[in-house]
C-alpha cells in the first residue's frame, strides 16, 4: 500500500524541445524528455516524458511518468504514471500503474513481477 522509498526527484539528463535522437538512449541516472527520441531508451533511473514529446521505442526504467506520446513498450521495475495528455501505444509492464483522466492507452497490461505467480497474488486461495 505504501512505498516505503520516495520517488526519484533529481534528474540527470534532460532532452530540450528542439533535440531530436535516432539511436538508442542509455543513461545511468533519471532522464526528463521534452523532445524527440526514435529508439529504445534504458534507464537505471526515472524516465519522464513532457506533453508533445515522441518516443518511437522501448522503454525500460526503475520508473516512468509519460506525458507525451509513446510508441513502444514500457517495462518499468517500480511506477508508471500516463498523465493527462499522454498516448501510450504498446504493451506495458509495471509494479504499480498510474492512469490519470485524459490519458490514451492501446495495448496489453501486465502488473505481476517475476516472484509473483497467480496463486501468490490470489488471496483467494
Amino acid at each position: 500500500m505504501f512505498q516505503s522509498e520516495k520517488p526519484e526527484s533529481k534528474t540527470s539528463s534532460i532532452l530540450g524541445p528542439e533535440l531530436e535522437i535516432h539511436g538508442d538512449v542509455k543513461v545511468s541516472g533519471s532522464l526528463l524528455i521534452y523532445g524527440k527520441v526514435f529508439g529504445s531508451i534504458q534507464s537505471n533511473g526515472a524516465v519522464r516524458t513532457a506533453n508533445g514529446s515522441v518516443v518511437n521505442g522501448n522503454i525500460s526504467a526503475k520508473e516512468a511518468a509519460i506525458g507525451g506520446k509513446v510508441d513502444g513498450d514500457l517495462d518499468v521495475e517500480k511506477k508508471v504514471t500516463l498523465g493527462d495528455t499522454s498516448f501510450l501505444t504498446g504493451n506495458l509492464k509495471a509494479a504499480i500503474l498510474t492512469i490519470e483522466e485524459g490519458a490514451k492507452f492501446d495495448g496489453m497490461c501486465s502488473m505481476m513481477n517475476k516472484s509473483q505467480t497467480p496463486e501468490a497474488a490470489d488471496p483467494e486461495s
